[in-house]
C-alpha cells in the first residue's frame, strides 16, 4: 500500500446523500474466519473489496440481532514508533444464554474474523467490512443475568499493536443483486 500523505480530492458535502446511523433493517452481521478468506483469489482497490473469496467449502457465519442491538465503530490510532492506522471494533450479542450460545462464545473468544455488515446506505457503500488485514478478536465478552436481557455481549477488535489501512472497507461487487447476493449466502464457497 502506497503511504499517503496528503488530500487527493475535495472533502464535499452530497446533499443528496443523508447521514444515517445504526446498521441495517437486516440485522444480520457475517463473521468469517479470517483463515478462511482466500486472499489471493479476492479483490480489492483502496478501500473497496471487489470480489471476497472464501477458501474452498467454507462459509461465513450469520449473527443475527434485533433494533440496533450490534453496531461498529472505528477510530484513528496515531503512533509515533510504529504504523499509524485505524482500530475497528464489533459489537454484538448472543441473545439468548443457551448451551449453544456457551459453545459459540469460547469459539469467539478463541478466533480471528473479518466482519461484515450492512448498513443504511445504498450502493457500493451498503456493506462495510471491518478486519480486513489484521482480523478481530474478542476483547471483551460479558454474561449478566441482570444486564442487556440476560444476553451475552462480546466485542471483537483490531488485535494488540495491528492496525487496518482504512476506517473501514466497503464490499461492493458488480451490482446491488450480486454484492446482496454474495452477503446473503454469508459468502459461502463451494
Amino acid at each position: 500500500m502506497a503511504c499517503t500523505s496528503k488530500l487527493t480530492t475535495d472533502l464535499l458535502n452530497d446533499c443528496a446523500t443523508v447521514p444515517k446511523t445504526g446498521l441495517a433493517a437486516s440485522s444480520k452481521a457475517v463473521l468469517i474466519n479470517q483463515e478462511d478468506i482466500d486472499l489471493t483469489s479476492s479483490t480489492s482497490t483502496g478501500a473497496q473489496i471487489t470480489d471476497l473469496v472464501l477458501n474452498s467449502g467454507t462459509t461465513g457465519y450469520k449473527l443475527e440481532y434485533v433494533k440496533q442491538l450490534a453496531s461498529t465503530n472505528s477510530e484513528y490510532a496515531p503512533s509515533t514508533d510504529a504504523v499509524s492506522g485505524f482500530k475497528h471494533n464489533f459489537l454484538g450479542r448472543l441473545l439468548v444464554a443457551t448451551n449453544d450460545n456457551a459453545e459459540r462464545s469460547q469459539e469467539l473468544a478463541n478466533g480471528r474474523y473479518v466482519v461484515v455488515v450492512a448498513t443504511p446506505y445504498g450502493g457500493e457503500d451498503k456493506y462495510k467490512v471491518y478486519g480486513w488485514e489484521n482480523g478481530l478478536e474478542a476483547s471483551e465478552m460479558i454474561y449478566n443475568v441482570d444486564e442487556n436481557s440476560g444476553a451475552i455481549t462480546f466485542t471483537l477488535t483490531t488485535p494488540e499493536n495491528a492496525v487496518e489501512p482504512y476506517l473501514y472497507m466497503t464490499f461492493y461487487e458488480t451490482d446491488d443483486a450480486t454484492s446482496k447476493t454474495a452477503f446473503d449466502s454469508l459468502f459461502a464457497s463451494v
